[in-house]
């Protein structure tokens, strides 16, 4: 008998319009009133999952949710953090040095994204996904006065994956670098994973590997789905997530999510 529900955000219980449809709603809220409990793993801030974690009454329920793809994890029911690591400050001024021109980099103030120089198409997305407005510096490490859970860096996908690699040389032993699309680079301190962050989540609430069932569409929700009983991936996801999972479901805005808990845990 299934006990979690571990699941991704965007392009897995998101529709591409950023919603949850009341249909996934209505299953999830009934699936934890006999006994699932959810738990919501994205790369997003807490901020921007908050209002989904609402619409899904995981704080009646005893939900979770891990934020920043593992740096912060949040308890529904008492409403704070058990779990959190942050990116010093003393290193952001070194990270925003080797980022050029051809690159944005973006960090979190308050309820606000800071973003280094004039926002690019991706500083947008960025923005539009979490319902968060941007804050334009030309002095990134400046603006920065809080430690950072992770930063984004945006760019053109080639150039992107060579700023990857230096970054994790640069970097080795403090921060950790890999993308989520491949147009966005999350920056996150060293050791940080969602698949880490679950597990010890469920040592914590004494839950076994073998009672989860697991929802992904992108690359950085493998790690998570190879832990689960049940992996599960979205139509709509990456090709070598699809091809890891146990199991695919419909797309994400076809219920998919909804679909697979029906199937599994009903």
């Amino acid at each position: 008998m299934l006990r979690f529900l571990a699941v991704d955000l965007d392009g897995t219980l998101l529709t591409s319009s950023k919603t949850v449809t009341p249909y996934t709603q209505q299953v999830l809220i009934e699936a934890q009133q006999r006994g699932l409990t959810v738990i919501i793993a994205s790369g997003r801030p807490l901020y921007s999952i908050l209002p989904y974690a609402e619409q899904l009454e995981m704080q009646r329920h005893r939900g979770f949710i891990i934020a920043y793809n593992g740096s912060l994890v949040w308890d529904c029911a008492e409403g704070k953090a058990i779990k959190e690591q942050a990116i010093p400050l003393s290193i952001v001024p070194q990270l925003a040095e080797a980022v050029s021109v051809d690159f944005r980099i973006h960090g979190y103030k308050g309820n606000n994204i800071v973003v280094q120089g004039k926002p690019d198409e991706w500083s947008n997305y960025i923005s539009r996904a979490n319902k968060m407005p941007l804050f334009e510096t030309d002095d990134f490490a400046a603006a920065i006065t809080e430690p950072q859970h992770k930063c984004i860096i945006t760019g053109p996908p080639r150039k992107l994956w060579h700023l990857e690699r230096r970054i994790r040389k640069q970097f080795e032993g403090c921060l950790d670098a890999y993308r989520s699309e491949s147009f966005l680079l999350e920056v996150v301190p060293k050791g940080i994973d969602k698949a880490l962050a679950l597990q010890d989540l469920l040592k914590r609430v004494g839950g076994k590997t073998d009672d989860l069932l697991c929802c992904g569409d992108g690359y950085n929700d493998l790690n998570m789905m190879r832990l689960a009983a049940i992996s599960c991936a979205t139509r709509n996801a990456k090709r070598p997530v699809r091809l890891a999972a146990t199991f695919v479901t419909d797309s994400c805005d076809r219920d998919g999510v909804a679909k697979a808990v029906q199937h599994f845990f009903f």
